[in-house]
């Protein structure tokens, strides 16, 4: 009987234990098949070689796109603000172009009778304007003030006095110039005055209603100008005034004076032509003011200095405005 009992259990044993092997293989086969699903995705990262075989088995097609969205989303949560940056800078750069297309407004003031004293001289140079001084020859001042300009990058011009018609009665001064004089002798007092007036850029007439009218003697004084390449502004103190003619002869540079500033010493109307000159258009010809250095015209060219800069008004050296004119001069 015990033989028996042997014998049945041997066969109970084998299968006991087959049915083990075969557990565990399977479940060792099973736990292999995790760890390869686990560990396939990772050489897609920088294995070459794997990427074919990884496109075909997973095709991240669902992937992508939620990739893509969240990638335009981020543009759309960007790019708003740099795009709009664009929009308003584009605005007022066209804003900022239309103006400049218009001529410039440029206006030349020129302050006659310097050299008499050196107080409006520096309160004119604390105004920051390019203003252009006119001096007079062979007074108390005139080299002092001629020198003082020049350090402060102002233009100078000699205001050459000339022979008015209420001659004696009313005298030009030092320097003078008559039409009773021959060519030397207004070639030399022409150059005894510039001498008195260094770094001169140009002449303009003092007073001269007569011989601004003396187109002979205008044009000697002129062919000396020309010789030392300068231009002339005439001051318009006579509507006879010959400057065109001569300037033709001598081919010498001249423009005239378009507005007298300070007839009246009188603050508020010279502010209201200062006004009228800041509503003028720009263009040919240029706009020339002239003034004397009364502390009236001082305080209204310092005050409508402001509303120049706000209407976009420059106040240019003298120049600067004819600089491209010809020798016909204007009238």
């Amino acid at each position: 009987m015990k033989k028996k009992k042997k014998k049945n259990l041997i066969p109970a044993v084998i299968i006991a234990l087959t049915v083990l092997v075969v557990a565990a293989i399977v479940y060792i086969i099973g736990f292999h098949r995790e760890d390869t699903v686990a560990v396939r995705p990772l050489p897609e990262i920088g294995n070459p070689a794997e990427e074919p075989r990884a496109a075909v088995k997973e095709k991240p097609k669902a992937k992508a796109p939620v990739k893509e969205t969240v990638e335009k989303k981020k543009d759309v949560a960007f790019s708003p603000k740099p795009a709009a940056k664009p929009t308003q800078k584009e605005k007022i750069i066209v804003a900022g172009i239309v103006p400049p297309r218009q001529p410039a407004k440029e206006v030349a003031i020129i302050i006659d009778d310097i050299g008499y004293d050196m107080k409006p001289v520096r309160e004119l140079l604390k105004i920051d304007a390019d203003i252009t001084f006119a001096v007079l020859p062979l007074i108390a001042h005139s080299r002092e003030a001629a020198r003082v300009l020049h350090q402060a990058d102002r233009e100078i011009l000699l205001h050459l006095p000339m022979e008015p018609l209420s001659y004696p009665k009313e005298k030009p001064g030092s320097g003078a110039l008559f039409t009773e004089m021959n060519e030397e002798e207004i070639a030399f007092q022409l150059e005894k005055n510039l001498a008195s007036v260094p770094y001169a850029a140009g002449v303009n007439n003092h007073m001269g209603s007569k011989f601004m009218a003396d187109e002979d003697k205008l044009e000697s004084v002129f062919k000396k100008l020309k010789s030392r390449e300068m231009f002339f502004i005439d001051s318009r103190t006579t509507p006879s005034s010959k400057t065109a003619g001569a300037a033709k002869k001598a081919h010498l540079t001249v423009a005239s004076r378009k507005i007298f500033l300070d007839h009246e010493r009188d603050y508020d109307k010279i502010y209201r032509v200062l006004m009228d000159v800041a509503e003028l258009p720009a263009g040919n010809p240029p706009v020339i003011v002239i003034g004397h250095p009364y502390p009236e015209t001082i305080q209204a060219i310092r005050d409508a200095r402001n509303v120049f800069r706000k209407k976009g008004v420059s106040i240019v050296p003298v120049s600067q405005l004819i600089k491209a004119k010809t020798s016909e001069g204007s009238s």
